[in-house]
């Protein structure tokens, strides 16, 4: 195995980072290296998991957190006169990385990018990056420049390399050590989603759709994250005094987004999550993030039938999967009502994400196609 420096490039959510910085009010007093460790630790997204995994194997590789703006004013040599992507540049110049992982190709502009892969010359850095939502204009602009493009779903794949992109599959996973970190407690008997609704007809409209459902139906559930846009522009059936009202319960039903430790602690109150890809995803692909964490945390996994459900869990006895609305309903109803079964589910799930979706089996695939690229 040739052994090479990878950085990754990545980004955290505002609102995470506004709501880690109000619990931390004291980080002024911390190095970056101090900042860094207490941003990593609290698990938010895939916070460094890759890269401790890679290191194990004898890979010196990290993440950066680009768009941290409290933690990169602490990167040594930062002066106020630098931008931060001046900083990003320093830090790759630090580094010196054989290989950078972007974890959004749009996430930077084409000029950007090339600055970014250009700037230890003449030392060629190999790019990669990774993209698991829509191939709009921008992503087909940009993913030109990079040397390997990494998505979640198989159907992605397809998709890219029909356009002639070097694309791979690299899934989602679960960090086990977040079992340690996470209190037992006395999970609830109800159903619970975390994520966010983005009203829009090639996103999220079809969540709404769920929720509407499940309203419908009278079955309990918890809702925490966010709704962005209107509710009334989403097509929900029925007459419009009934979509008033069924917009209403759901953004009534909302509670606050929860991030890193939070987000798991959450998860890990209920014997049931709920899971729907978003429509840009189409029929086929599934893996996205919910997946591996509900399974991961031993929280019963219900989710929407997807072709690529069968590669990654066996179904109804590791997840549940629903074909329609009404089925998911019913489904979780059933759920509700047989507890002891639902939990066999869901530690036969969690078993298979432990030997099968773990960050550990991540890294491994992420090295056999870096691999690749060292030739």
């Amino acid at each position: 195995m040739r052994q090479y420096r990878l950085l990754e490039i990545t980004v955290q959510y505002d609102q995470y980072l506004r709501e880690f910085y109000t619990l931390h009010k004291d980080f002024d007093k911390w190095s970056y290296d101090e900042l860094y460790a207490a941003l990593v630790e609290d698990a938010f997204a895939e916070s460094d998991f890759i890269h401790r995994e890679l290191n194990k194997m004898g890979i010196q590789s990290k993440a950066v957190f680009c768009n941290n703006r409290n933690l990169q004013k602490k990167w040594k040599g930062f002066t106020k006169d630098m931008s931060y992507f001046d900083i990003l540049l320093s830090q790759i110049k630090d580094f010196k990385p054989d290989i950078i992982l972007v974890s959004d190709v749009s996430q930077f502009s084409r000029e950007e990018t090339k600055m970014i892969r250009d700037c230890l010359a003449p030392k060629v850095i190999k790019l990669v990056g990774y993209h698991f939502t829509g191939l709009n204009d921008v992503f087909r602009e940009h993913a030109p420049l990079y040397d390997q493009i990494y998505t979640g779903s198989r159907a992605f794949v397809n998709s890219m390399n029909s356009y002639g992109l070097p694309a791979y599959l690299l899934r989602h996973a679960f960090a086990p050590s977040i079992l340690e970190q996470v209190p037992a407690c006395e999970r609830k008997n109800e159903i619970c989603f975390l994520g966010s609704v983005i009203v829009s007809e090639t996103i999220h409209n079809n969540r709404v759709q769920m929720f509407s459902q499940l309203i419908k139906e009278k079955i309990p559930y918890d809702f925490y994250g966010n709704i962005y846009g209107s509710l009334q522009e989403t097509n929900l059936s029925g007459d419009d005094r009934e979509m008033m009202d069924i917009a209403a319960e759901i953004t009534k039903s909302v509670k606050p987004g929860a991030f890193g430790l939070k987000y798991y602690e959450i998860m890990n109150q209920y014997n049931v999550c709920l899971n729907l890809h978003a429509i840009c995803a189409g029929s086929h692909g599934a893996g996205n993030m919910r997946m591996f964490e509900a399974t991961g945390m031993g929280t019963c996994l219900l989710t929407d039938s997807r072709d690529e459900n069968a590669e990654l869990f066996d179904i109804d006895k590791e997840i549940v999967v629903y074909e329609s609305f009404e089925d998911m309903a019913e489904k979780a109803g059933w759920l509700i009502d047989h507890p002891k079964e639902g939990k066999e589910i869901a530690l036969a799930g969690q078993k298979r994400t432990l030997k099968d979706h773990t960050y550990r089996n991540k890294a491994e695939c992420l090295n056999e196609y870096l691999q690749m690229l060292l030739v």
